[in-house]
């Protein structure tokens, strides 16, 4: 989905419509590859241009295929967002940079590349944990190994109660020596 800006110039009356299948698996391991697999991406949305910009809004549906960040066993991440993204030729303004809720990228060249701008978007939906369900709901066993072990977060903090009031075992024989009477 490539388009020059005077190939967009015909579509200031109306909007051009956008609904198409991609596959960007190689375009995403390249980018990213811990990504095992991608399924074909639905594209819909539309481009409206002006005279000093080109606005495309966006909806990405699809699903990625990643190692689980504790186990890296294949897991399943369901895509389904939208973006909006203004893009100005380079040296031009717009009144929309002032915008706090919109993107506003400078074009390189006068060409609008928006497979690269799905690619950055779905890499921007990739969460810093990916579990699998069967990790989600607690099921599964945390991994452990020869003198270390992963514990879950109200694991942890239930031992930590447990040493708080156990106390520490080398002050053991010192606990009673203030409750004695001091009277002689």
């Amino acid at each position: 989905m490539k388009w020059s800006l005077l190939e967009l110039k015909k579509y200031q009356q109306e909007p051009l419509k956008l609904a198409e299948t991609l596959d960007l698996k190689a375009a995403l391991q390249d980018r990213d590859p811990q990504i095992i697999d991608v399924s074909p991406l639905k594209i819909s949305g539309f481009l409206t241009v002006d005279e000093t910009a080109v606005t495309a809004y966006v909806k990405v549906q699809g699903k990625l295929v990643l190692p689980s960040t504790r186990s890296l066993k294949p897991t399943e991440l369901a895509l389904d967002f939208a973006f909006t993204e203004v893009y100005v030729p380079a040296g031009q303004q717009t009144s929309m940079e002032q915008d706090q809720k919109v993107t506003v990228i400078v074009l390189k060249n006068d060409t609008l590349d928006l497979d690269h701008a799905i690619v950055d978007n779905i890499l921007l939906q990739i969460p810093m944990q990916v579990l699998t369900p069967h990790e989600k709901a607690g099921a599964a066993a945390m991994p452990k190994g020869d003198g270390w072990q992963v514990v879950s977060e109200d694991h942890y903090q239930q031992s930590l109660e447990a040493h708080k009031q156990q106390g520490d075992p080398r002050f053991a024989k010192l606990k009673g020596l203030f409750n004695e009477s001091t009277d002689k």
